[in-house]
């Protein structure tokens, strides 16, 4: 009987090993540049919903001053009426004035708890909005 054993080594792999390595590289590299794409957008995201809500803490404040001027011209113009100084159209108009402005109220209201809301998603902390409205 003959008994042999063949071992085989192999010197030259056609560079895999550097190729494997480099793709591994870029990959890495890759991942790295997402996630800081991610990062940033986020922060931006969260910039410009930062801004809508400011503007919309303003917005809410000068709808509260309009809602209480419209309030004193709807009074006046009762009174005026009542006295018949005033049309009736004219009291139509001061009471359509008042119900817009508490429209314009009621949204600008809504649209800062939409902003609290996205704010609070954003930052990874909707479930702590979400438990303290109920």
């Amino acid at each position: 009987p003959n008994v042999g054993v063949t071992v085989g080594i192999n010197i030259f792999d056609g560079f895999n090993k550097r190729r494997e390595q480099k793709n591994a590289r870029t990959r890495i590299q890759n991942t790295k540049l997402e996630r800081e794409q991610m990062h940033l957008a986020i922060k931006s995201d969260f910039a410009n919903m930062w801004q809508s809500y400011i503007n919309n803490l303003e917005l809410l404040k000068l709808e509260k001053d309009n809602v209480e001027v419209a309030r004193e011209n709807y009074d006046i113009a009762i009174e005026r009426y009542k006295l018949g100084d005033l049309a009736g159209i004219r009291l139509r108009e001061a009471q359509n004035s008042l119900l817009e402005a508490e429209e314009r109220l009621v949204t600008a209201q809504f649209n800062i708890k939409i902003n609290e809301i996205a704010l609070k998603q954003v930052s990874g902390r909707v479930t702590d909005y979400l438990i303290k409205e109920q």
